[in-house]
């Protein structure tokens, strides 16, 4: 991964969050960022409060649901595309992403994609692991989450908090 991407060719600026599990008012007081960014990826745990917000936030998001959200109708793994990198977004419980990412790891390898974002553990992860970029913002409840920004090719990730 390329530290040193250069600001003006950063194509892609995300917000990444997981874990609300209804704390509105860090929610509320994260949507000024969320707002400036090109996308806000929810990793599941707190798809309500998302829905009670959805009409504050101005920017594209890609929402998958956890193992405490009770609605049926959002999956729990989405892909997408930033530039050439595919990116899987899940909450992480049924891949045991507490105790490693070995299963995540598998599931990203079998849909091609080389960056991950997935939540469940409440804890900040950044890593690169057999060429694919992990990224966990942690849990929004303990106010963390992750600014994630890249050009397309290279992602960088920095853990924020609110």
């Amino acid at each position: 991964m390329d530290t040193s991407l250069d600001a003006d060719n950063l194509l892609y600026k995300l917000v990444v969050i997981s874990d609300i599990h209804g704390d509105m008012s860090r929610l509320e007081r994260l949507l000024p960022v969320i707002n400036s960014a090109d996308y806000l990826i929810f990793c599941g745990d707190g798809v309500k409060e998302i829905i009670r917000v959805r009409g504050l936030i101005t920017v594209p998001i890609v929402c998958v649901k956890g193992n405490c959200d009770l609605v049926s109708d959002i999956t729990e793994i989405a892909t997408t595309k930033f530039g050439d990198t595919r990116a899987m977004i899940t909450h992480g419980h049924r891949f045991g992403t507490k105790q490693s990412i070995g299963l995540l790891l598998s599931e990203a390898l079998k849909k091609h994609c080389n960056l991950v974002f997935f939540g469940h553990s409440h804890v900040y992860f950044d890593r690169i692991e057999s060429g694919i970029h992990f990224i966990n913002p942690g849990a929004l409840c303990n106010g963390s989450y992750a600014l994630v920004a890249g050009d397309g090719t290279d992602f960088i990730s920095k853990r924020g908090m609110v």
